[in-house]
């Protein structure tokens, strides 16, 4: 699991990481679903703690004054899907969340795929 500084250097060092980023967030996100669904609370916040621990990173390594409108809205989306997150622990309706945030994530993920040549995901 990458820490902020880490996810930081390495999505400045190769946008391709950045997929590969997405690509753990989602794994995350999925297993705190799947923790929600059957009651485990405690798995499904450290499932959430390590998605948002590299969402926060990518967020950090925006450009703001370079990324110009890209990275305002990469930004509020980094934060958005941060407190969905963190909002969505112990709640009934957590698998339901984790799904929409898959969806969310995967879309901008494959959007950054599409600019490295990388191969989408469904």
């Amino acid at each position: 699991m990458p820490d902020t500084s880490t996810t930081t250097q390495t999505a400045e060092a190769n946008p391709t990481a950045v997929v590969q980023l997405y690509d753990t967030i989602l794994l995350h996100v999925a297993r705190a679903g799947e923790a929600a669904a059957k009651g485990d609370f405690q798995k499904q916040f450290d499932e959430v703690m390590s998605a948002t621990r590299i969402v926060d990173g990518l967020n950090r390594c925006l450009d703001m004054t370079q990324g110009g409108e890209v990275a305002v809205h990469l930004r509020e989306m980094y934060e958005a899907v941060s407190r969905a997150l963190l909002r969505s622990v112990g709640k009934p309706s957590a698998e339901e969340a984790c799904n929409r945030l898959i969806s969310a994530v995967r879309d901008t993920r494959n959007a950054w795929a599409e600019i490295c040549g990388l191969p989408q995901i469904a």
